[in-house]
């Protein structure tokens, strides 16, 4: 196991306006040893900071699309640039490429209307802490040092027959919790439910609601999904400081694993 110590998701600038590089880290990675990829909300989380850096103002939301695969990517290729907006809010655009081929397209959008007052509706709901959950054990095949090696998991509720499930997560490289990070924690989607963990599944798209972060620490995700439909899932997140903070709203929907077609006959 390996831990790496800097945010693997951090862009640099590359060659001209509105132009920034992903280094791929093993971090950044998952899938079998041999065969990585850069995880979604990684891939998410990156767009977010270049748009972040390009803006120099804060995330309100953004949304991504995932076009294809970045199997051995050495470097995430971002482009972005402002299309719209006010005085207080910026909208982006950004997309992303692997030499030369498109792998990701996002919209954003960055900004404030100060002073504002802030209100929070949504509640934590009421369960065991990370302490009194269970830790949770991964079956995925990953290469040493890569994604899953850079989080502690834990279990705090799970309920299939309502496609809903708590887990606590935490860096464990002690990162801040900002929009970022909490892209990265928002792509577990599909590993929310039996139905949708396993081979063949991947996600369509994602989409982050960011409203504040917070210290390093725990932070839980309730996932509940809506519906399986023509193959795919629907749902969406909400994402807790563990002191009951809402920091994030997420929702994503993504392709289910294919059913054998032994199943299918018999």
């Amino acid at each position: 196991m390996s831990t790496w110590k800097i945010p693997f998701w951090r862009c640099v600038p590359g060659e001209g306006k509105g132009r920034y590089l992903l280094p791929v880290m093993p971090a950044a990675t998952v899938g079998p040893e041999g065969a990585p990829h850069i995880m979604g909300g990684v891939a998410l989380g990156a767009l977010i900071d270049a748009m972040e850096l390009d803006s120099e103002l804060p995330l309100q939301f953004a949304h991504v699309q995932f076009l294809s695969p970045t199997q051995h990517a050495e470097q995430l290729d971002i482009a972005c640039k402002q299309c719209g907006g006010g005085r207080a809010v910026a909208q982006y655009a950004a997309h992303a490429s692997v030499n030369g081929r498109p792998t990701h397209r996002a919209s954003a959008a960055l900004g404030a209307r100060e002073p504002a007052e802030q209100t929070l509706f949504a509640a934590m709901p009421e369960v065991p802490g990370p302490d009194a959950s269970a830790e949770r054990a991964h079956t995925y095949p990953v290469a040493p040092g890569g994604l899953l090696d850079q989080m502690d998991y834990r279990i705090a509720a799970e309920d299939t027959a309502r496609g809903m499930q708590a887990i606590w997560t935490r860096s464990r490289a002690g990162f801040a919790v900002d929009a970022g990070w909490l892209a990265i924690i928002s792509d577990f989607f599909l590993g929310a439910h039996p139905g949708s963990r396993g081979p063949g599944s991947s996600s369509l798209d994602a989409m982050l609601r960011f409203v504040q972060g917070c210290e390093p620490g725990w932070v839980l995700s309730v996932t509940e999904f809506a519906a399986y439909s023509r193959g795919v899932v629907h749902g969406s997140a909400r994402h807790y400081a563990e002191d009951g903070r809402l920091l994030a709203i997420s929702s994503q929907s993504g392709v289910l694993p294919r059913i054998p077609m032994g199943a299918i006959d018999g």
